[in-house]
């Protein structure tokens, strides 16, 4: 029996990242990997472990986050990771960036294993100059004093990159403010996840809402794709639930009464309406996906979603075309929902990965 240790995101440790990890606590035991979980660094709990795990958004208010980032943080962040890593077998650093990029590779030389909820394929990627390279590799489009720049990773580092798994494993099951502290306790054989049926009627051909954001025309921006998918609706002759913020519920209505979604990159290149759109049974459009390698890999192109480039240049025509001959690609949102549910349920694949994945 070898034992995990998890320190977790404090705020986020109902129904997020890990929420896989609670879920399946038997699971794992039953694979000979005891999970224990942490919320406070300084808890000499959790020394002693085969294997520590670190949520890199438990250092959020520090260094992990960019804008509140310094040496002296830097430091301390780089000292506690030298303590810990010799009382575990194995350090552990859970990137929970949103993208393939990362700008945690100056504390990679410290740890053992440095997971990614998604990589990219072309990992020297990781290893080149920032003066060539944006942190979000989609952004490589305009002049270098644009960019958004990032600390290299070491060529003789590159093998700790390892993939670890996205937000699909998130609890998307609906609940209220007050009962989401049940999300990681109550199974989901009694409260499952609510799929639609894929081929109900739907009276939305596209549900898209937001707001534009701006970024004086320069694509390096993080909204420059959903600002480019909201102008379109002025010229879409599409019924399309559109406009600012609503209730969670009122979202999840008209997600599930439409019949196309768009999820396009900002932050990261996965989103939470990926995931929502499988749930509601729609069809998902998306930039393309593959440029990275994900877990579980929910994203095969004109199987489980249908690709749009980078620049979005065909998207407008797309979106006609789809809600036009919507019969046509009814079996994406299918298939969509179909590996998604599968995925999600099943422990033993994600078991086996995840081990493989820390050695």
């Amino acid at each position: 029996m070898k034992i995990l240790k998890i320190l977790d995101w404090p705020s986020k440790r109902f129904y997020g990242e890990t929420h896989h990890f609670y879920r399946w606590k038997k699971n794992l035991l039953e694979h000979d990997l005891k999970v224990e979980f942490y919320y406070d660094h300084a808890d000499k709990g959790l020394r002693g472990a085969d294997y520590l795990l670190l949520h890199s958004r438990y250092f959020a208010d520090g260094w992990q986050n960019i804008h509140t980032r310094s040496s002296k943080n830097e430091d301390e962040l780089i000292a506690y990771l030298t303590e810990m890593k010799r009382t575990a077998g194995r350090l552990i650093w859970f990137d929970a960036a949103d993208s393939s990029g990362s700008s945690d590779f100056p504390i990679i030389s410290f740890v053992d294993v440095f997971m990614k909820k998604q990589r990219l394929k072309n990992l020297d990627y990781y290893t080149v100059s920032n003066k060539v390279n944006d942190l979000r590799i989609w952004l490589n489009t305009i002049s270098d004093d644009q960019k958004t720049t990032f600390v290299p990773c070491p060529e003789a580092e590159l093998h700790k990159i390892k993939l670890g798994w996205n937000i699909g494993f998130n609890d998307y099951r609906y609940f209220g403010y007050k009962m989401s502290r049940l999300s990681n306790y109550l199974s989901y054989r009694v409260y499952p996840t609510h799929l639609s049926t894929y081929d109900k009627d739907r009276r939305y051909d596209l549900a898209f809402r937001g707001t534009i954001h701006k970024d004086n025309g320069n694509r390096n921006m993080i909204s420059y794709q959903r600002n480019h998918v909201l102008s379109l609706f002025d010229r879409l002759n599409l019924q399309i639930a559109s406009g600012g913020n609503v209730s969670k519920a009122r979202y999840w209505k008209e997600l599930r009464a439409s019949k196309l979604s768009i999820s396009p990159f900002g932050w990261g290149e996965i989103c939470y309406r990926d995931f929502e759109t499988f749930i509601s049974g729609s069809v998902l459009i998306k930039p393309l996906m593959n440029h990275l390698e994900t877990y579980p890999n929910l994203f095969i192109e004109n199987e489980t979603y249908v690709p749009v480039n980078w620049n979005l240049e065909e998207l407008e025509a797309r979106l006609e075309h789809m809600a036009a001959h919507y019969d046509d690609y009814k079996h994406i949102a299918k298939n969509g929902q179909e590996k998604f549910f599968k995925a999600i349920n099943d422990s033993e694949d994600f078991i086996k990965t995840f081990k493989q994945n820390i050695e």
